[in-house]
């Protein structure tokens, strides 16, 4: 990996330029709280667009059959199971999403709109197969669903792993993640640290209006934020459209190296 912590912004750092626009050093204006919210917004609102932070994570398959998506996550690309562990994967298959397939919060049960059997329904064809194996005396033999696909449904933030999927140990999900939890620890890539800042200091500003309203200082603080609002938002040449851009146009080597910045924050 080619990055380390000085390829990064501290939430620190963003809060000195900050709070020196909005003169509120001392947070009489706004607590350091609300500034770190809005700092995390921020990144949260360029990992929606910009599908910065490509993830893949490893869970051990829940007893219920029921498991929570991981914080920050978002656009779930794939899930795998596997047997072994991340180094010494002993084998794999893919799981496949089943629309409106709800298992039960114990894991034992579902239902399901189509089932491949689908018996009486007038809309879902029959799907299963015939297993002739077990015809006996002129019988055709017993239906059989798709035993060999392992499937899941998600709800509310909970994905559902079909009965077989207790066959394997684990699974791996591969999803877009909102970048780590900020704190302490650089966690703002410097090509998103004027937009970053740009977005904070638009609420801040206007927060600094409405204490103002009334006084001949409305007028400075009205003025910023127009300014810092048209420096953010500018087509083309604004600070986020900028971010945005050099996000996406990272290289696969860029973009892996920042993927494996953010797994060690988060472990």
């Amino acid at each position: 990996m080619d990055l380390s912590p000085h390829n990064f912004v501290s939430v620190n750092e963003i809060l000195a330029d900050v709070l020196k626009i909005v003169k509120d050093s001392s947070f009489k204006l706004n607590s350091k709280g609300w500034y770190t919210s809005q700092i995390q917004q921020a990144l949260e609102e360029l990992s929606f667009n910009t599908f910065f932070n490509d993830v893949n994570q490893s869970f051990d398959i829940p007893k219920n059959l029921r498991l929570e998506m991981p914080k920050g996550a978002f656009n779930l690309q794939q899930v795998y199971l596997f047997n072994g562990d991340e180094c010494n994967i002993q084998s794999s298959v893919n799981v496949y999403t089943k629309r409106n397939f709800i298992n039960s919060k114990s894991g034992n049960g579902y239902v399901a709109r189509d089932k491949y059997y689908n018996d009486g329904d007038r809309f879902h064809t029959k799907r299963a197969v015939r297993d002739t194996s077990s015809a006996v005396n002129g019988l055709s033999g017993d239906l059989r669903g798709p035993d060999n696909l392992y499937y899941c449904g998600l709800q509310s933030g909970v994905i559902m792993f079909s009965p077989n999927c207790r066959n394997y140990q684990k699974a791996m999900l591969v999803y877009t993640g909102i970048m780590a939890d900020i704190g302490e620890t650089p966690v703002v890539p410097q090509f998103f640290r004027q937009a970053v800042k740009d977005f904070v200091l638009v609420p801040a500003l206007e927060t600094k209006m409405t204490e103002t309203v009334g006084t001949n200082a409305y007028g400075h603080w009205a003025g910023l934020k127009r300014s810092y609002e048209a420096k953010k938002d500018q087509p083309y040449t604004g600070s986020w459209f900028t971010a945005e851009k050099r996000a996406k146009n990272l290289n696969s080597k860029e973009r892996q190296d920042y993927k494996e910045y953010f797994t060690r924050l988060n472990y």
